[in-house]
């Protein structure tokens, strides 16, 4: 069996956190007895609960111990945690629930400015060579969309799902997805959501987004 290293035991550690494990007591155990249980040396968990302290999941005390930043499990914190597990089928219902309101809004409410920003990343996005470039621009074309909404909350609510989706297994599966052929087609799916956008066209914004997601969802899901 391969060595963990901090990358594996602080993802390990996460799940261990929002599954409810240490939530009781509010603190995680001693370093000492997690290297043992992981069979690796204190200074890689050491590590790997560094990476749980930078992203808010834990705090650490000094003579003390390692406390969990979520112990109320209703708590933002808590909340934001426990959708790192967020199914791809889950975020495809809330993306075609989500995206073709943003792009109403965006029609309605988007600047000239913005709209030419959202028309910039899709033009990159179509000139893209290869995958990584092409996903990038892929993502900024739907972010800037939201950028047009003026709906701050419904912006921040985006971030999060982008946070979520940019994880390794989403990468991954998106990659396995990926063709010329389908990204050919994204591309001109994309043009039709940006010409309703440019037509001030709110409903049509919409209906171009969701049958725009359909086809992701057919494309990533098989369905």
């Amino acid at each position: 069996m391969p060595k963990l290293v901090a990358d594996d035991i602080a993802s390990l550690l996460r799940k261990r956190i929002s599954s409810g494990e240490w939530q009781d007591a509010g603190r995680m155990p001693p370093e000492r007895d997690l290297a043992v249980e992981f069979g690796v040396a204190r200074n890689t968990v050491r590590r790997a609960v560094g990476f749980l302290e930078e992203d808010g999941t834990v705090v650490r005390h000094v003579g003390r111990g390692t406390f969990l930043a979520t112990s109320n499990p209703s708590s933002m914190a808590a909340v934001v945690s426990r959708m790192e597990g967020t199914s791809p089928a889950d975020m495809m219902e809330i993306r075609q629930l989500l995206e073709p309101a943003a792009a109403s809004f965006a029609a309605t409410n988007a600047s000239a400015s913005e709209l030419n920003a959202v028309i910039e990343a899709h033009r990159i996005a179509c000139e893209a060579s290869d995958m990584p470039t092409f996903e990038h621009w892929d993502a900024e074309f739907h972010h800037r969309i939201f950028a047009c909404s003026r709906n701050d909350f419904l912006k921040e609510i985006h971030n999060l799902m982008r946070i979520l989706r940019n994880q390794a297994p989403w990468f991954e599966m998106k990659k396995r997805s990926f063709s010329e052929e389908r990204r050919a087609i994204y591309c001109t799916e994309h043009q039709l959501v940006l010409d309703a956008l440019m037509r001030r066209d709110p409903e049509g914004a919409s209906r171009a987004m969701l049958a725009h997601l359909r086809t992701v969802e057919r494309n990533l899901l098989g369905r």
